[in-house]
C-alpha cells in the first residue's frame, strides 16, 4: 500500500514537472530580438520602415528690390522701380518613420512575463509630395518692373524652395509633436505582435520608447 502511494505521488510529481517544461515560455531573448529586426527588414526592403504620413501645407515669399541711378547735373538720382513679391503657399504630404539599420539588437529586450521593450532611432522624414495642382501663388510686381521678367523670375525662386521647405517644416513637427510617436508604436505593435507569437510569445506586451522621448506601454 506504502508502495503503491509511494508511485503515485512521484508520477503526480512527474506530471507537474512535465507540465512545467511544457508550460515554459519556447522563446529567448535571442529569438525575440531575431523574430523582431527579421520581421521590420521584411516590410522595409529599403531599410527605411515608414510608420505614417503628415498632411501639411508650407508658405513661401519671395522678394526683389530693383532701383536705379540717373546721372543729374548736381547729384545723381536713385529711383526705386518698386518690389516684386511672391507669395505661394503649396500643400504637402509627408512619409516618416525611422531607419531600421539604427536600430540595434541592444534596443530590443523581452521579460519573463512577455514585455517586450523597443528603443527606437528618432523618427525621420522618409518622402515629400508637394501638392502643386492645389497651390495659391499671389504676385505683385514692382511699378516700373515686369511679370514677364521679376515676376516670373521670383516665380520660379519660389517654386524651387517648395520641397526642402515642406521637409524643414515635417522634420520640425516630427521633433515636437506626439501624435507621429504614436502612429509608430501603434504601427510596431499591429506589426510584431503576430511575429512575436508565432514564435512562441503567447501575448506580448510592449514598452515602446522613440528617441529616448516619449514611451508607450499596451497590454498584451
Amino acid at each position: 500500500m506504502k508502495f503503491k502511494l509511494l508511485v503515485g505521488v512521484i508520477l503526480l510529481l512527474l506530471g507537474i514537472a512535465v507540465g512545467i517544461w511544457f508550460a515554459r515560455p519556447n522563446w529567448t531573448v535571442e529569438s525575440v530580438r531575431e523574430t523582431v529586426v527579421t520581421t521590420l527588414q521584411r516590410e522595409a526592403p529599403a531599410s527605411f520602415y515608414v510608420t505614417g504620413t503628415l498632411d501639411i501645407a508650407t508658405t513661401i515669399q519671395e522678394e526683389s528690390q530693383k532701383s536705379i541711378v540717373v546721372p543729374s547735373l548736381f547729384v545723381p538720382l536713385n529711383i526705386d522701380l518698386g518690389r516684386t513679391t511672391v507669395t505661394l503657399r503649396v500643400p504637402g504630404r509627408v512619409s516618416y518613420g525611422f531607419d531600421v539599420r539604427e536600430l540595434s539588437t541592444e534596443d530590443i529586450q523581452i521579460d519573463e512575463a512577455g514585455v517586450v521593450t523597443l528603443n527606437l532611432p528618432a523618427l525621420s522624414v522618409f518622402s515629400v509630395e508637394a501638392m502643386l495642382e492645389q497651390a495659391e501663388m499671389r504676385t505683385e510686381v514692382g511699378w516700373a518692373r515686369l511679370q514677364s521678367r521679376s515676376g516670373a523670375e521670383q516665380e520660379r525662386r519660389a517654386l524651387a524652395r517648395v520641397r526642402s521647405a515642406l521637409r524643414e517644416q515635417a522634420e520640425a513637427h516630427l521633433a515636437d509633436a506626439t501624435q507621429p510617436k504614436v502612429n509608430t508604436a501603434r504601427a510596431l505593435e499591429l506589426l510584431l505582435r503576430p511575429a512575436l507569437q508565432s514564435a512562441g510569445v503567447d501575448e506580448p506586451s510592449f514598452r515602446i520608447q522613440v528617441a529616448n522621448g516619449l514611451v508607450l506601454e499596451s497590454e498584451g
